[in-house]
This record gives structure tokens, sequence and C-alpha cells, in this order.
């Protein structure tokens, strides 16, 4: 995290972007609210408690009852401040791995523009508290399991609670080390706070953790979505495909926003190359199997049905972004406090905190990611076999008389990503387990699923690093063997083969390849070829 950066972004509850929750929890920008919001919360919560205390018969949620299971036992008012650390307390009990700094913050900022909103009902000194802790670099220890998506992310935001509270059992990060809550609020100058009725309920009641989550899994599916399409470019030209399938007359009569959009990029760029070709053609290379040297009616799907099945991936991550955007900027608390015509709050019961519409989405994202996966390494399978390449030498291997194997493992380790997003791309959101004895007998899973996104994501960007490797190894080999009239790559794809053949130069015997495995996949996470292309995507 850059904490270096001034810039402020000021929540209202209507406004936040994507990129605006990436760039305070990634990139060090200031939080704060306006004034008016400020002055709405102080009000908001003035009305609660004074409700609470001039009309303790009036019970609400959370708030003078219990929760859960637990709704109908009272809760009376000298017991408030001790049932918030009560609850805290018991919520925290989730396991597994600890999330980023990054997606911890992003948790903090969506759960603060859901207090914006002014439905919640609490202190303007809690959210002026997470306010604070953002700006100030110190960020929450989360983990990562304990969540079923339903009740609000309960267990990773109770952990976030923890340390506002300022638990010794807590933990914190402060300046990139790892402390117990007390420390790290003290090294960063501020105080632990003390929670009023319903706050505890308030900070845990929210779709955070998997909206969290999915900001950044938007950001690179979106990223690994246009690498995919340079990729796929890269291994046309490398078996110097037939381009007729990207044409507009063919796309435009199927008017599919996300096919349409891939078969742009891929005439684009391919745009002027000599390598692929409008007609079916026959071009030896020395030493070429006979028997692969023949006319190509049509290329294979996985070459071919490029904008149709990479543009349903791209109308789906869409979606995702689309809810996303809707999610952040939800109140998606339990109770809500609405004002009545006589100037007294009215609390509300609802489900806003169910992740289904997360949930299922999600899921969607994930097939199709995982479909991506699977066509890529299809491709990745055609560059190596030397009966499916159209001429380049088997496995990609230099010499075979001297025993290369080439780039045949890079494919094995493809196909190992491929097969475990198969099992990961299983819908989570239909995999409801009762809890809190039936009262929250539908949740949604959605904080499973989202995990399993984030890693058919990584899964996904091994399977594309792969084709980089083998698409520029068939680019390496042959490009001296073809007559001069059918060398001149695309437009784009000249341009990522002069980058990449700096990165990864042109061997002539088998190197120690998890060294090229790291180039590439650095190169596939960090963006440089899709800069290097932005223009034409």
């Amino acid at each position: 995290m850059n904490k270096k950066n001034s810039k402020t972004i000021y929540l209202n509850g209507k406004g936040l972007s994507i990129e605006d929750v990436i760039n305070i929890a990634e990139n060090g920008y200031k939080v704060d609210f306006p004034e008016k919001i400020k002055k709405d919360i102080i009000k908001t919560r003035k009305r609660l408690d004074k409700q609470l205390i001039e009309h303790p018969e009036i019970k609400i949620y959370g708030t003078n009852l219990g929760c859960g299971d637990l709704k109908d036992k009272v809760i009376t008012s000298e017991s408030f401040k001790s049932y918030q650390i009560k609850y805290i307390k018991s919520h925290n009990c989730g396991t597994g791995d600890p999330l980023s700094i990054e997606v911890s913050r992003a948790i903090m900022v969506i759960r603060l523009n859901s207090f914006a909103i002014g439905l919640s009902a609490v202190h303007m000194e809690t959210c002026q508290m997470m306010i604070d802790m953002l700006n100030a670099g110190l960020t929450p220890w989360i983990l990562e399991e304990g969540s079923v998506g339903a009740s609000g992310d309960l267990i990773p935001l109770a952990m976030m609670g923890a340390v506002l509270i300022g638990f010794t059992e807590a933990k914190a990060y402060y300046n990139g080390e790892l402390l117990k809550a007390p420390e790290a609020l003290k090294r960063a100058g501020l105080k632990p706070i003390t929670l009023g009725a319903k706050e505890a309920m308030a900070l845990t009641n929210g779709t955070n953790f998997m909206s969290a989550i999915g900001v950044f899994a938007v950001r690179d599916a979106e990223l690994l979505l246009s690498n995919a399409s340079i990729t796929s470019a890269l291994s046309l030209e490398a078996i110097r495909g037939e381009k007729n399938a990207f044409s507009k007359l063919i796309n435009d009569n199927r008017p599919h926003k996300g096919q349409i959009f891939i078969a742009q990029q891929m005439r684009n760029l391919i745009k002027n190359s000599r390598r692929t070709t409008d007609e079916s053609q026959i071009v030896r290379y020395p030493n070429q199997i006979e028997e692969t040297a023949k006319e190509r009616v049509q290329d294979r799907y996985s070459f071919r049905a490029i904008p149709q099945v990479h543009g349903s991936i791209y109308e789906a991550i869409k979606k995702l972004r689309d809810v996303l955007t809707i999610e952040i900027n939800s109140a998606t608390d339990n109770p809500l406090f609405f004002i009545d015509k006589n100037g007294y709050l009215q609390a509300k019961s609802g489900a806003n905190f169910h992740g289904q519409p997360l949930a299922t989405v999600i899921d969607y994202v994930k097939l199709s990611l995982t479909s991506l996966g699977l066509i890529t390494d299809k491709r990745v399978f055609s560059l190596l076999d030397r009966y499916l390449n159209n001429g380049l030498p088997a496995d990609l291997a230099y010499n075979h008389d001297k025993g290369d194997t080439g780039l045949m493992l890079t494919q094995y380790a493809s196909a190992a990503r491929a097969a475990e997003s198969r099992v990961l791309s299983t819908p989570a959101s239909i995999m409801s387990v009762s809890t809190s004895a039936n009262q929250e007998d539908f949740v949604s899973m959605g904080s499973i699923g989202v995990l399993h996104l984030r890693k058919i994501i990584y899964n996904t960007q091994i399977i594309v690093s792969v084709e980089l490797l083998c698409a520029l190894r068939g680019l390496q080999m042959t490009f001296d063997q073809l007559p001069e009239d059918l060398r001149e790559l695309g437009n784009g794809t000249s341009k990522i083969y002069k980058l990449l053949n700096e990165k990864l130069p042109s061997v002539k015997e088998d190197q120690y390849l998890r060294s090229d495995m790291e180039i590439a996949i650095n190169i596939i996470k960090s963006g440089e070829l899709v800069d290097t292309v932005s223009d034409l995507l």
C-alpha cells in the first residue's frame, strides 16, 4: 500500500466505484465523509439513544433484543455496552489464512460507505475510528474462513470490530508489522472505542468480505481476459491460423456484446498479419511431417471460436462488475432505521445482508473463467502436438536427437490448473447449510465462492502464461523458416513479439523451465502486455 498518496475520496453511500475501493485499499488514498453525512449520522444516532431510554418497550432486533436464534431475548439498557463486547468476542472464531492488507482495507471502505447511507444508526465516533484507521494505515488482521455469506460476513467483520474495541487477542498491521491491537492503535495515535447499542451488529452485518475480494477479482479477471486475447492472437499467428472467424461480417450477425467486442480485439491485434490468412494454404517448414503439410478447411474450435467463448466470459465479468457496483453502494445492515412522520425511528428488519445476489454471479464468473482456462489449455495442447500444430516442431523442442523435450511439460502444469478449476467451479451458491438453530435456514455461501473465484483466477493466469510461452516459442522457432512475404505479424502481435523477445529470448536447447515460467507469469500478472497494445483492446 502506498501511504504517501494525499488524495481524499469522500464516501456518501452512492458514488463509490470499484476503482475508488482499490485506490483507497491499495494505493493509499485517504477517505472521509462529507460534513452533511456526518451530521445526519449524528442526528440519527441521537434519536436512537433517546428512543431506547424513553421507549424501552419498543423492541428492536440486535439492539435491545438478541441476535439470530436469540432474537426474542431482551437486553436491558444496563447491558447494552457489555453486550457489544460479548457479541464481538463470541463472533471471533475465524480460521484459515489471513487476508491481504489490501482486502482488509477494502472491507473497511465498503462497510463505511454502507454507514454513509445513514440507515445503520451507528455513532459517528465509530465511523471516525474506521476513517482514522484507514488514513493512518492501521489494518485489522482478518482470517478468510468462517462466513457463510448470509447474516452478513459475521466472523471476518467481527475480527475488524475487535480491533476497534482494542481487544488484546485481536491483531492489526501497522507500518507493515503485525501487532496486538492495543499496541497497533497506540503506535497509530488512536484509542479504542466503546460501542453503543446495536453497533456490534452494525459492524458485522454486511456482505463486505465477499464484496472486497470480489472487487479485486473483477480487476484481475478483466486484466486476465485482455491477456488471453493477446496470447490467443499470438497462438493464432504461431499456427498460421485463418482469420475469417474474426470477421465483422460473421460476428456482427450474432450480436452478443462480448462476442463483438472480442472479435474486434482479435481483428485489431492481427491486422496486417501475413502469417494469418483469409484463405487456406499449405506452407512447409524444413523437416515437417508430410501428413501435417495439408490444406486446412477450418481451424479447431479453440482458435476459431475465440470470439464466442471469450465473449461470453467478457459478459460474465461485466455482470459481476455491475452487481458489485450496486453492492458497495448499498445498505447491507439489519435492522435499518427510518424516521416516521412523528419523528420516531422505525427499525425495519429484512435481509439486505444476504449474499445471494453476489453468490450467484460469483459462481457465473467461476464457471466462465474455468472455460477460459480450458479453451486456453486446448490451444496449448494444439501448439505442442506435431499432428495439430500445422508444422511446428513436436513439443516445440529444438533438437529431438539430443534429447530436448521442449515445452511438453508446461502443458502438464496447465492441465493441472485447469483440472483444479473444474473442481472449484462447482457452484457454492447451491450449497446452503442451515445455521443458528434453523433461524438462518438458507445461506448463500458466497464467501466460499469468492475464495474459489480468487483461486480460479490464479489458475487461469498460470494457463495463459503457458500459452504465452508456447506461442512465443512457436513463433521464434519458425519465424526465419517462412518465406519473407509470410513472416510479418499483425499490428498488435508484432509489438508483443518484440517485447517478449527481449524478456524471453530464443534459446537453442532445453533450459531450466521454471525460470521462464516465472517470467511469463509475472508478465501476465503485471499487465505489461495489455499496456503495450492498449490502443488495440
